[in-house]
């Protein structure tokens, strides 16, 4: 399923949810009412084990543990939290007899912070307040590595696209001109002059036998058409009865020729016009297409 960036920034805000274990129902109670004016989700458990049933249940942001419990320490808790849910900010509750084992979870990382009892309810609510900030924070770092991930991988995807279209429009410019090459093979095989005049009125092209048999028209390539030749395509313009097949059998600078002209059209504009002079002996009267 695609996800933009700007939806991957929307996600729904949900309580912070608050997970206190300890196996003394007192504490607990004693718990709740510290943290009961901070806005929280507060979650309860009596043991580890129950801990992590809570855990499979509902999303928990921050857990506090207490370190001394029968059956599984708090640290042992904390250590599978954190191997299981590892987003989750983990700190115990304990006194000074389990420092040793508390300061080895602290530099695994199982534990976020170490509180001692008795506790201070102000710094209490502090340190689980900035422990909920460091949550959001890494949740926030992930969600906008998600969105550049999602960005370099739309990215990624345009630039194959633009690569492909890129490719594809070579492919079309070559087969273009491959055709075009075709064409003016083919129009060069022809036993009769070409002339192109573009739509501006300029000659735009000659093939081989235009050279041969008319070079005196031939070398106005890319100018005005010498004015025998503009004479005889004005004539040819005119409207006439005969058939387009016999074209105009005309004399041409005292040589018997037969002529034809017919326009060029692009997809949206004229392209100009294409006439064609076929040279006359006593027999020859083929017109473009006739067999000869």
């Amino acid at each position: 399923m695609h996800t933009s960036p700007e939806s991957a920034l929307d996600t729904p805000a949900r309580h912070r949810t608050l997970l206190l274990v300890d196996d003394e129902e007192s504490i607990l109670s004693a718990l709740k009412r510290v943290f009961r004016r901070d806005g929280y989700q507060v979650v309860t458990a009596t043991s580890g084990a129950r801990g992590l049933e809570v855990l499979a249940q509902q999303p928990v942001d921050v857990i506090l543990s207490d370190q001394r419990m029968p059956g599984m320490t708090g640290i042992e808790f904390l250590r599978e939290a954190k191997r299981l849910y590892p987003r989750t900010l983990r700190m115990t509750l304990s006194g000074y007899t389990d420092l040793q084992s508390i300061i080895e979870a602290v530099n695994e990382g199982a534990v976020y912070k170490f509180l001692t009892k008795p506790w201070d309810d102000d710094l209490l609510r502090s340190h689980v307040a900035h422990a909920f900030e460091q949550s959001e924070l890494a949740t926030e770092n992930t969600r906008l590595w998600g969105v550049v991930q999602q960005a370099n991988h739309e990215l990624a995807l345009a630039n194959r696209r633009l690569e492909r279209m890129v490719h594809e429009e070579g492919e079309r410019r070559q087969a273009m001109q491959n055709a075009a090459g075709a064409s003016r093979d083919a129009l060069d095989g022809l036993p009769m002059a070409v002339f192109g005049i573009g739509a501006d009125g300029m000659l735009a092209y000659v093939n081989r036998q235009a050279v041969i048999q008319w070079p005196q028209w031939s070398c106005a390539l890319g100018g005005e058409p010498e004015s025998s030749m503009q004479q005889v395509m004005a004539t040819l313009m005119q409207p006439a009865p005969r058939p387009y097949t016999q074209g105009l059998r005309t004399t041409i600078e005292g040589r018997s020729a037969r002529a034809w002209i017919c326009p060029l059209t692009g997809q949206q504009q004229p392209l100009g016009h294409l006439m064609l002079v076929q040279l006359l002996n006593e027999s020859a009267t083929v017109a473009p297409g006739s067999p000869a």
